[in-house]
């Protein structure tokens, strides 16, 4: 684990990759709060993960041996979910996505998102590896909170979710629990209660 001094740099980092994202004009926002637990920007309040998030998004111990094998499951993934979702069109945002900016956070966790046409409800989908895979350069990364998000979308409604994930991983234990955890359901219940 990453000591809480460089988790911070981490996400900061994470937050200047997402920055664009922040206002439909570019550039970041940031906004206080009075959450001790909380460090760098964020939205406010947390995010409703009911909305976007069922058990059955959520898959454990799968076996990918790279990134891309890891984001063609998510696709496939997704499109289990809702067959109505073009898994390659889903598939070649992610790439597109990765390559302009990776979107590993560090501490063995990534956040890649992607937006389609093809998609008609934001939905979140959470995977739990196996064994960790090698993301960008000598970072591995096991675990992968991932937003498949409609094109167009109203009112760029997966920010303040990105927003929610950052804080909820900044949280004091929150880390910790999301490792220990072994079932969907496990996992399910850190983001919904």
């Amino acid at each position: 684990m990453l000591s809480m001094k460089r988790r911070e740099v981490d996400f900061m980092s994470f937050w200047q990759k997402i920055g664009d994202f922040l206002s439909p004009s570019g550039g970041s926002q940031s906004i206080k709060t009075n959450d001790q637990n909380v460090t760098g920007p964020q939205k406010d309040p947390m995010s409703d993960f009911s909305q976007v998030l069922k058990v059955e998004n959520i898959a454990v111990d799968v076996e990918v041996k790279s990134r891309e094998e890891l984001l063609k499951y998510l696709s496939k993934f997704a499109q289990t979910i809702d067959n109505g979702i073009d898994a390659e069109a889903i598939y070649g945002k992610y790439l597109v996505r990765e390559n302009d900016a990776a979107t590993d956070l560090g501490d063995q966790i990534a956040v890649p998102h992607a937006q389609d046409k093809s998609v008609e409800q934001l939905m979140m989908l959470i995977v739990k590896l196996k064994q960790p895979i090698i993301w960008d350069k000598d970072k591995q990364v096991q675990i992968v909170l991932s937003l498949v998000i409609p094109d167009p979308e109203k009112n760029y409604q997966h920010v303040p979710y990105l927003s929610s994930i950052a804080r909820l991983l900044l949280k004091k234990g929150f880390l910790h629990a999301l490792n220990r955890s072994r079932t969907s359901e496990e996992v399910f219940k850190l983001f919904v209660k």
